[in-house]
């Protein structure tokens, strides 16, 4: 009660409860962005991505069926038909996924009006066709236009549903990524709010402690002396100067909790963006490979490679004169990179323009042919290294997906090109400029894949740092309260001092109040020294029930002034090979946390063992765990709450520290809870003790 009357406990309470406040508000709105923002990713990669791969499938099957058909049809030879038969086995597989994927709307009517005219294709054309050239029959030309007409129908239809899926997805990524930066924003507003409303209180509170700071450096010094304290000033607060020294000391700790609490977040969240980067990577290198598997010789991201052998074939298949390759480079300007002539002879390609119509089609995004009357007279300056030859047909194709663009292709043939092989140079061009888009992506998710793990690193050596000066820190701050405790130990048992009955409580307290601080730098300690990998271990052979049995009987005065009954199952002696020190923490931190919670009823600790090994278990009948409160429950300085209002002492490091113990001894903590009922938490350990090195991350 008179701790309740005390003007300074109410100041330090109002004010640590408002930071807090705005601390819970600042998390649960960041875990909710970030939950939305895991919804988003999960779209973009099950539907939009996948999808688009679906429909980049069907085109490689359509081309082919094309393909190996009009193979046949010229050749005769039945080697074409094998590639045609694979891609009619896969068209169901692939179209039954492109189904599943699609959503009711123009996503299903595409997919469907895909799947009728590819069987109207295979039915009234390219069967037809195939069994006319097996018995000998002439092939009808109006067939073959009407094929021709379904064939860039299907290909239209497959390009707006990967245009449609590749939009998609990319305005969801961008939805993303801003939800991520609200989501920063937030919580820096909040951190600022709560470090604003800290340095608030801490003034208010230093104003009343300064009229007390010469009394309390003359009560220090007459404790180094062992001279009787001088007069104290009477105040509303019971532990006076000392007091008010460890509540200092608390806010201390508090204030670099928080610094602490801010690092590890700014290290999540540039962790979360490594994730997106590298998992945005991944598919992306995914459609690579399944295109390479598409183009046959075009198996590589190299851009070099690419233009080189990509661009020969593409030169040997339409008979062409030269070509040339444009990209991007890293300024964003178009340049030519690969200049190639018939007889394979590598051009200066800075002799090549990229403006004009290479860039044209960059930008229009859509392939140009132009032949016969669409040349004129003479042909365009085009630089193509020709000099004054006439140009008969051209092709400029551009290296694009979607508004994703990255350069162009350019063909010149001097004589026209034979009507037959025109669909095939230009889907071999397609082919191509889709593989070189493709490794000019790569090249640069590489570069920025390098700058994310630079990144990583750095924020690894910053938590390594955080967990070297929190256990220094606990050292400094161990020293002046042993001091304070022994002073205070002294006082009480010298025979030379009268200390009046006042007095003596009042020192009582403070030792008191001063033990339980040091538990708690100790727990703190214990703790970072666990994450930081520096736990000791003296491993011996032990007697398990014996130690527990004295455990329950140190923390029998615990349930004074409860209606409680303590008691211990255990057979007469279990021998097992483990640290003795670290068994007896991690059991007194669970069985004063089984009587903390418990106001009436049994908490019994069972001991068992098995062949390989030994199980702790602590059963209480308390207020048990909600649901809610489970995922949080072995986090760092997470206590428990009620669900009453009442607020139970503790800094919540206990649970924490005595999972992390666990592991370190080659075991775990498990817990079984329900709501107002009670709680298990059962400590499992091998019986010959194999500790594993503690990972400084673990996080229950």
């Amino acid at each position: 009660m008179k701790l309740l009357s005390s003007a300074l406990f109410w100041r330090i309470l109002l004010s640590s409860l408002l930071v807090v406040a705005v601390l819970g508000f600042g998390l649960q709105r960041a875990a909710s962005l970030h939950e939305h923002l895991e919804k988003q990713f999960e779209r973009l990669v099950a539907h939009d991505l996948k999808l688009a791969d679906d429909a980049e499938v069907l085109l490689r099957v359509t081309a082919d069926l094309e393909t190996g058909k009009r193979g046949f049809l010229l050749t005769g030879d039945r080697s074409f038909l094998v590639p045609y038969d694979d891609a009619r086995r896969e068209l169901e597989s692939v179209l039954s996924e492109a189904h599943a994927t699609a959503e009711n709307g123009v996503e299903d009517e595409r997919v469907a009006s895909f799947g009728r005219l590819v069987h109207e294709w295979i039915g009234g054309v390219s069967e037809p066709q195939i069994h006319a050239k097996e018995r000998g029959e002439r092939i009808d030309p109006e067939m073959t236009n009407a094929g021709k007409i379904k064939t860039d129908q299907m290909r239209q239809v497959l390009s707006e549903l990967r245009a449609a899926a590749i939009n998609d997805a990319r305005a969801r990524e961008e939805a993303a990524f801003e939800s991520a930066t609200q989501s920063r924003r937030e919580t820096s507003g909040m951190l600022v709010l709560a470090i604003v409303i800290a340095l608030g209180s801490g003034v208010w509170i230093a104003r009343d402690l300064a009229g007390a700071a010469t009394h309390l450096e003359a009560a220090l010094l007459a404790t180094g002396n062992l001279d009787p304290l001088p007069a104290l000033p009477e105040r509303r607060d019971e532990l006076g100067a000392v007091g008010r020294s460890l509540v200092k000391t608390a806010a201390l700790l508090q204030d670099k909790d928080a610094s602490l609490r801010r690092t590890l977040s700014d290290r999540e969240s540039a962790l979360a963006e490594l994730r997106v980067a590298n998992t945005e990577l991944a598919a992306r290198d995914a459609a690579a490979r399944a295109y390479a598997d598409f183009v046959g010789e075009l198996k590589t991201l190299d851009v070099e490679a690419l233009t080189s052998a990509g661009l020969r074939e593409l030169l040997r298949l339409a008979d062409a004169q030269v070509g040339v390759a444009f990209l991007l480079d890293g300024a964003q300007r178009l340049v030519p990179v690969r200049a190639l002539a018939a007889d394979h002879r590598v051009l200066d390609h800075a002799l090549f323009d990229a403006e004009g119509l290479p860039r044209a089609t960059m930008l229009a995004g859509e392939p140009t042919m132009l032949e016969g009357a669409a040349l004129g007279a003479m042909p365009p300056e085009l630089g193509l290294g020709l000099g004054r030859a006439r140009l008969a047909w051209l092709l400029a194709q551009p290296i694009a997906v979607g508004a994703d663009q990255a350069g162009a292709l350019v063909l010149a043939r001097t004589a026209p090109i034979e009507s037959d092989r025109r669909e095939l140079v230009k889907d071999a061009a397609r082919q191509l400029a889709l593989a070189l888009h493709n490794a000019w992506t790569h090249a640069r998710l590489a570069e920025k894949s390098v700058i994310l793990a630079e990144q990583g690193e750095t924020l690894a050596r910053a938590n390594r740092v955080k967990t070297e000066f929190l256990a220094s820190m606990s050292h400094e701050l161990r020293t002046p309260l042993n001091a304070i405790i022994g002073f205070a130990d002294l006082l009480l048992t010298s025979p030379r001092e009268q200390l009046s009955a006042r007095a003596r409580e009042s020192l009582e307290r403070v030792k008191r109040n001063g033990e339980h601080l040091l538990t708690m730098i100790n727990d703190v300690l214990d703790l970072a020294k666990v994450e930081s990998g520096r736990v000791d271990l003296r491993l011996e052979s032990i007697d398990a029930a014996e130690l527990a049995r004295a455990c329950v009987a140190e923390v029998d005065s615990l349930r004074r002034g409860k209606d409680l009954k303590l008691a211990v199952d255990a057979p007469v002696s279990l021998e097992v090979v483990t640290d003795s020190q670290r068994l007896r923490q991690i059991l007194m931190n669970l069985l004063s946390n089984a009587i903390k919670f418990t106001d009436r009823g049994d908490v019994l600790l069972t001991v068992r063992h098995a062949d390989t090994e030994t199980r702790f278990q602590v059963t209480d009948t308390g207020i048990g765990i909600s649901v809610r409160s489970m995922k949080d429950l072995f986090k760092d300085f997470q206590q428990l709450d009620a669900g009453d209002g009442r607020r139970f002492p503790g800094t919540g490091i206990g649970l924490a520290l005595s999972r992390r113990l666990a592991l370190a001894l080659g075991g775990d903590v498990e817990v079984t809870s329900t709501e107002g009922k009670g709680s298990t938490f059962t400590l499992v350990l091998p019986r010959l003790a194999a500790p594993s090195r503690v990972d400084p991350q673990v996080r229950a």
